[in-house]
């Protein structure tokens, strides 16, 4: 009877120790508005030298918007006003001009999920110098968490129906139910949710390979050439002969990009309608389908005079990037 009550004591002291190892390890969910950044730094560094090369790189113009937006929206907190709150935010960069130099990523510190990076140096021009020789990086790993935290929050909400998708394109894509189907025409499909005072679209389409890989010009004008070429049939303005092109005065720019074992190409820029004074931003994944010898093209487009549209497009990135060319289900 003695060993059994020593062996009831020893479980009791071991299930509660899992027991309070549970509960302390378990972090509150990291806030933050989409595409924003929380920066922690001493207030005469953010307001002299270092603070404007964070700004230079971290809330530099977004490429292809009317209006100066930038890619991330930064907030600054001094240390001593750092409150636990503030240690929520889903992303961090935290700066000290008195420490030992070194750059440090961690994953989930205080919330999750968060990227928190810790930038340190032993002065403010050291400082610098370590930040921009990884300000890049910590563009990349925001700009990826953001982006999935945006399709988290889209496979969360109600979808529409697209299997004229997977019937057409033979794939699925996740669209949410406030975008309807305002156009079906051929191998053509053309999705539109209302704004305010305007709206977002989504355009899916599929050219030949040969039609962007010629001997007559390079693959980036020719994708440019077809996007134009599809854009005057389908997507037209009120005015006669009035439609949508490329803004011919910024030449797009251009990255590889791979989704599953597509290969293809992103691009993004600016859109304007020929014969009408219309314009806003636009983003164009085009992928390298070898199987059925195509290019599958999701163009996305944004036209909201005079408003925001960093996020709207970013919605655009996140629907588009659930393409899926193996998923049977919707």
């Amino acid at each position: 009877m003695k060993y059994l009550h020593l062996i009831f004591i020893v479980v009791c002291i071991v299930s509660c120790t899992k027991k309070n190892e549970i509960t302390t390890g378990k972090l509150n969910p990291s806030f933050g508005s989409r595409n924003h950044i929380t920066i922690v730094i001493e207030d005469d560094l953010w307001n002299g030298e270092v603070g404007d090369s964070i700004r230079k790189k971290l809330a530099k113009r977004h490429f292809g918007l009317d209006k100066d937006e930038p890619i991330f929206d930064l907030d600054q907190y001094s240390p001593d006003i750092f409150s636990a709150k503030a240690k929520t935010s889903r992303n961090i960069v935290m700066f000290s001009s008195k420490d030992e130099y070194s750059f440090i990523l961690e994953k989930s510190l205080w919330a999750t999920p968060q990227n928190l990076f810790f930038i340190r140096a032993n002065s403010s021009k050291e400082l610098i110098q370590n930040f921009s020789k990884h300000a890049d990086s910590i563009i990349s790993v925001f700009k990826k968490s953001e982006l999935n935290e945006e399709q988290h929050a889209l496979i969360r909400k109600e979808l529409t129906n697209t299997e004229v998708v997977k019937d057409i394109f033979a794939c699925t894509i996740k669209i949410p139910n406030t975008f309807q189907l305002v156009l079906e025409h051929d191998n053509f499909l053309w999705y539109q949710k209302d704004l305010p005072t305007g709206n977002s679209n989504l355009v899916i389409y599929e050219v030949a390979i040969s039609t962007i890989e010629n001997s007559v010009d390079d693959i980036e004008s020719n994708l440019i050439k077809v996007q134009d070429s599809i854009s005057k049939i389908y997507i037209q303005g009120s005015n006669p002969n009035s439609f949508l092109i490329t803004e011919t005065g910024f030449f797009p720019a251009f990255r590889p990009i791979k989704i599953q074992e597509f290969s293809g190409y992103e691009f993004s820029g600016t859109w304007e309608m020929e014969n009408d004074f219309m314009n806003g931003p636009f983003l164009n994944i085009a992928l390298r389908d070898s199987y059925y010898n195509r290019y599958l093209i999701f163009q996305a487009f944004v036209n909201y005079p005079y408003k925001p549209k960093r996020d709207l497009l970013f919605e655009m990135e996140g629907i588009i990037k659930t393409v899926n060319f193996y998923d049977n289900e919707n």
